[in-house]
């Protein structure tokens, strides 16, 4: 029974000592939750929002995360400050952590119709003759956008969306001789591509404008990453970035 009452007293005294320094550090909750699991916390500063942030280092990977006030939450996304701007970025910039792909700014509807506009005027690929209208900024290089044009399919193929697709030149060398290979065949050029057996061309000089400006007008949504879709829900355009799943699809559609 001694040595019961010892184990407990000692494994009190180890909570009490570990709760103390962890007060002693100033280590919150929700930071002594990710070093319970394992995570190394290499640096805490004051984002440019205000707000507290760490870098949480799993071994494989290193995160940013936000403290709420109160120190028991962490909060992981993106941060704008009142002109738009994205404040995360410049905070994993200043940490050394890589970039999360997302938007440079918040776009208003009426950039964002100006920028829907831009897309009427530029060298798209049509892919689908009625339906809902997207406008999608590819990479012939881009997994995941390999992947949106298969989720497309059945929705192209009934009618209920077409796409015009944008190619730009972002991934790999490859990316420009293979989006001229696409604008060369552009019936068979995005099935040839999702299946690996597209292959990449001479890039005229027309080609390389139609890429270098359809980049420019990806640049300008304020993303960074492909793939990257325009719509409109009801009068209004939206944006976002990545390949959706047959449920967010499903409402992009509506």
């Amino acid at each position: 029974m001694g040595q019961v009452i010892k184990a407990i007293l000692l494994t009190a005294c180890v909570s009490v000592s570990a709760a103390a320094s962890a007060a002693e550090n100033n280590i919150t909750p929700a930071e002594q939750h990710l070093l319970s699991q394992g995570v190394k916390i290499t640096q805490r500063f004051v984002s440019g929002s205000g707000m507290r942030a760490i870098v949480a280092d799993s071994g494989t990977e290193k995160r940013l995360f936000y403290l709420t006030a109160d120190g028991k939450h962490l909060v992981s996304g993106i941060v704008f400050d009142a002109q738009g701007n994205n404040v995360t970025n410049a905070d994993m910039n200043k940490a050394g952590v890589p970039s999360v792909v997302g938007a440079e700014k918040i776009m208003n509807a009426a950039q964002l119709r100006q920028l829907w506009d831009r897309a009427e005027q530029r060298s798209w690929i049509q892919d689908g003759k009625s339906g809902k209208l997207i406008y999608v900024f590819f990479d012939p290089n881009c997994p995941y956008c390999h992947r949106l044009w298969a989720t497309l399919r059945a929705g192209v193929q009934a009618g209920k969306v077409q796409v015009r697709w944008l190619p730009v030149a972002l991934l790999k060398d490859t990316s420009e001789p293979l989006g001229a290979a696409i604008y060369a065949n552009p019936d068979e050029g995005l099935g040839q591509m999702v299946n690996h057996q597209l292959q990449p061309v001479a890039v005229s000089n027309q080609v390389k404008r139609n890429m270098a400006l359809n980049l420019l007008l990806l640049r300008d949504t304020g993303y960074t990453g492909v793939p990257v879709l325009m719509f409109k829900r009801g009068e209004k355009v939206a944006a976002l970035m990545g390949s959706p799943d047959e449920k967010e699809l499903a409402a992009i559609l509506q």
